[in-house]
């Protein structure tokens, strides 16, 4: 069945920023991906996941190296997550920090699910796939990135911060880890193991205005795209069985019915009754 996860257009285009200057051909990296431009041209779209994970075997295919998602690292501290380093850098210790990763990490692409874990004195960061394990070039650039961003919010070095990460079996982040002092173990999915009492550190960038005011932002992108991706499923009520209009705008939240349908036409330019007669 294809995939119904998904990731945002700019996380795609650092993909192919990257294999462009890794001496990939963009236009037939796309191609070969069945990635159309019109998905990458504006900003909070979204690229099926299916198709970004193409993307990562048909850069392979293509002659990627083993280390491809790990030099992806600069790349993806910047561009691909959309301004949420600002949020994580401002917040005023690593437990609220990686609480906001946690929550808004499915806005960028909710192919894999943040955990954090307090166990036995430690936190683990685990990082599982929602379907089927993407593809390792993805999880090694993911893996680093977070690695080298919570030991920098820090002020330390990865080794200092970090007592274990366990890696899948085909990533290829290992020789760098082990390379900074940090023990690698193989596990089902990555996952950052650092002291509890981490969690409760200040962080360098900490500024609580900025991160007020970011928190605001991404917590009304999250309000806006609940009620766009409801809409949708009233699109399929409407559709797939015989509910009152009534009851569908209740079913999505919605106190007064009005309110619904005034919401419907304004994302979709006809009413619900209208939609379902198919005028």
């Amino acid at each position: 069945m294809t995939s119904q996860t998904f990731a945002s257009s700019a996380f795609t285009r650092t993909i192919l920023s990257h294999a462009q200057r890794s001496g990939l051909c963009q236009e037939q990296l796309l191609q070969r991906a069945g990635i159309c431009l019109s998905l990458l041209d504006g900003q909070g779209l979204r690229v099926p996941g299916h198709l970004v994970d193409q993307l990562w075997r048909e850069c392979e295919r293509l002659g990627a190296g083993a280390t491809f998602g790990c030099e992806m690292v600069n790349g993806m501290a910047t561009t691909s997550l959309q301004g949420l380093n600002i949020l994580l850098d401002s917040a005023s210790t690593l437990r609220a920090s990686l609480g906001c990763f946690v929550q808004f990490l499915p806005r960028v692409t909710d192919a894999v699910l943040a955990e954090l874990e307090e166990v036995d004195g430690q936190a683990r960061l685990h990082l599982r796939s929602v379907d089927q394990q993407p593809h390792f070039f993805a999880l090694d650039a993911a893996t680093l990135t977070l690695v080298r961003n919570i030991a920098r919010r820090l002020g330390r070095a990865p080794g200092a911060v970090f007592t274990g990460v366990e890696l899948t079996l085909q990533q290829a982040a290992g020789e760098w880890l082990r390379s900074v002092g940090i023990e690698v173990q193989e596990g089902p999915h990555p996952c950052l193991t650092l002291p509890l009492a981490s969690l409760d550190e200040p962080l360098l960038g900490a500024n609580p205005f900025l991160h007020q005011s970011m928190l605001r932002h991404w917590q009304t992108e999250v309000a806006q795209h609940a009620r766009s991706d409801g809409l949708e499923l009233a699109r399929h009520w409407l559709t797939a069985g015989d509910q009152p209009i009534e009851r569908i705008a209740e079913r999505l939240g919605y106190r007064q019915p009005s309110n619904f349908i005034r919401a419907f036409r304004k994302q979709f330019g006809i009413t619900p009754k209208q939609f379902r007669l198919g005028v």
